[in-house]
């Protein structure tokens, strides 16, 4: 027999692999089979105290299905008269032979390359489980939606955390690390190719939404004596008058929802109290008291609801709803950052966003177990050995805009509350109600 040592050392260099990743039974809790974990004498019905999925700024950003690696857009910064010794020459001329000057311009260019990644594993799990406890189990559902398989229940839970990912990342991702995808605090910036594309970022210095010492814009100063309100008005302002100078964009209208507020919930409650008192009270020196006018309270009740359901102002007759979303964004007990994103003007989107598609590696890899769901956003494949079984699932997104110059962000503004500072991530235990996880892991008795 003639034997193939190098041949022979990759067998067992794979059996060796293969045996470090053994499948070991996951005791993770889950209504169906013989976990026994829910109440059978319950109604089935399974409640999260958590987002399940749903987060609005993603809805926002309106992520689709792409192919393409690279994108670029390319910008025409000004166009002028033809520059003689640093200065303008003339556009009038002196004698009908006299020759006319000439013109210039400038251009930049913004691109993209790749995509994030992410994934998450679920529970090992045994494929020959029942699906039923007893004859007499509920037909269970989790937030009113039937849950009718362990695979299913692994889906939305694998699916939920990677969204937790993103989610996080939509604010603070940043590229440079490998795996990531840029988020507004790598987007809404400075230090573009051309400072015409340079985004407003206002470092509030940790000051209240009144005003104080140490203010800037783009590294300039602001007068202390400026509000939050003031310098949020001279900045729609500014977007406003820079969307004026693009033909492309000037003859749209903005509808309602193209310019958002985006800020942590508990920074969106002190903001309207604010923009109340800015409007109708005397002072806006101490918010609490100047709320408690008639008037003030009549007012800051109108500007509830709103797109997003967490209220809206009115700029210079723009209507800008409040979305209120915690990942990211709480800096620290009392301060946070806020962002006036222009998401479009009329038809023309101002921002992209986009996951890598699916379909083709499931189509090209499917006899090996890949598979696509969600419209392509995902890619999964379940790992098998003997009877056990586990859920791997994985997303490529990535997000930019073709207008960082119409974004602000707002850093560091201090807020008050009377009660809780609270977020919805769960990474977050210094504001997550739930500080110590421990006791209310769910796992099967």
């Amino acid at each position: 027999m003639i034997i193939n040592p190098q041949r022979m050392q990759l067998q067992m260099m794979a059996q060796a692999q293969m045996q470090q990743r053994a499948l070991t039974l996951s005791s993770s809790a889950t209504p169906i089979g013989c976990c026994n974990f829910f109440d059978r004498c319950g109604d089935g019905d399974l409640m999260s105290l958590h987002f399940a999925g749903s987060l609005p700024i993603l809805d926002y950003f309106g992520f689709t299905v792409g192919t393409e690696c690279y994108k670029s857009v390319e910008f025409i910064t000004y166009v002028r008269p033809e520059m003689s010794e640093g200065s303008p020459t003339a556009g009038h001329l002196s004698q009908p032979c006299a020759d006319p000057n000439g013109w210039e311009f400038g251009s930049a260019k913004l691109t993209i390359e790749d995509f994030g990644r992410y994934g998450r594993v679920g529970p090992t799990r045994d494929i020959m489980k029942p699906q039923k406890y007893c004859a007499t189990d509920p037909r269970w559902r989790l937030d009113g939606t039937s849950v009718t398989s362990e695979n299913e229940w692994d889906m939305r839970f694998t699916m939920e955390v990677i969204l937790q990912d993103i989610s996080r990342d939509v604010i603070v991702g940043n590229a440079s690390t490998t795996g990531k995808f840029n988020g507004l605090e790598n987007l809404v910036k400075t230090g573009y190719p051309s400072s015409m594309l340079d985004s407003q970022v206002i470092d509030w210095a940790g000051n209240p939404m009144s005003g104080g010492a140490g203010i800037t814009w783009n590294s300039n100063a602001v007068p202390a004596t400026a509000s939050f309100v003031d310098v949020l008005r001279a900045a729609v302002r500014r977007i406003k008058q820079r969307i004026s100078w693009s033909p492309m964009l000037a003859n749209q209208m903005m509808n309602i929802g193209d310019m958002i507020l985006v800020m942590p919930t508990v920074a969106a409650e002190n903001f309207l109290d604010f923009f109340t008192c800015w409007s109708v009270c005397n002072s806006t020196d101490d918010v609490t008291v100047q709320m408690q006018s008639f008037e003030a309270r009549r007012f800051r009740d109108q500007l509830l609801g709103g797109l997003y359901g967490y209220g809206q102002i009115t700029i210079d007759g723009i209507i800008i709803p409040i979305m209120a979303y915690d990942y990211g964004l709480i800096k620290g007990p009392k301060t946070a950052d806020i962002y006036l994103l222009t998401g479009g003007m009329g038809s023309v989107r101002l921002w992209e966003a986009e996951h890598l598609s699916a379909t083709t590696a499931a189509q090209q890899y499917g006899n090996l177990g890949y598979f696509a769901t969600d419209g392509g956003r995902v890619l999964g494949t379940y790992i098998t050995e003997n009877e056990c079984s586990k859920l791997k699932l994985w997303m490529h997104p990535r997000l930019w805009t073709r207008a960082p110059w119409a974004q602000v962000r707002f850093q560091s503004v201090q807020f008050t509350t009377p009660g809780p500072v609270w977020s919805g991530d769960p990474t977050e235990t210094s504001f997550y109600p739930l500080s110590s996880f421990g006791g209310d892991t769910a796992v099967c008795p």
